[in-house]
């Protein structure tokens, strides 16, 4: 299949986008004294509730040894606490202090409060197209 200009087009439309909601991210987690891995790491968190090392790894893209760094750093600064599953004493469990949760509360908030922002002026119609769209690349990606 060949590249069309269509094609080049939406690639950098998707990374324009893709950067400018770390951006939001950034600017969120500045708002709540949070670097943009901690208000990534807390939002990833409040969405999925308990979740284990594997899973966060893999929803915020990153390795082992960078995300057990920013656990542990989230951890000191009473955001996240880590649990040993009694089950599988290999697997790792990461939730939200009451701390936490307040931070990642309004965090996600603020991110989901900007990220509207971005497409208040687009119809009802052009938005549940753009849903479906990029539910549907999501669902790709992750497959």
């Amino acid at each position: 299949m060949s590249e069309t200009h269509e094609d080049t087009n939406l690639a950098a439309a998707l990374v324009g986008l893709s950067h400018h909601v770390l951006h939001l991210f950034a600017d969120a987690g500045r708002a709540h004294d949070l670097t943009q891995q901690q208000a990534e790491l807390v939002c990833a968190v409040i969405v999925r509730g308990r979740v284990g090392m594997s899973e966060l790894g893999r929803a915020l893209h990153m390795e082992k040894s960078a995300l057990s760094n920013l656990v542990d750093r989230a951890e000191k600064r009473d955001l996240v606490t880590r649990t040993r599953d009694p089950h599988d004493r290999r697997a790792t469990w990461v939730e939200l202090t009451p701390e936490g949760a307040r931070l990642a509360e309004a965090t996600h908030d603020d991110v989901t409060a900007r990220i509207k922002g971005l497409v208040e002026g687009l119809s009802g119609q052009d938005r549940a197209h753009l849903t479906g769209v990029l539910t549907q690349l999501r669902d790709a990606a992750q497959g």
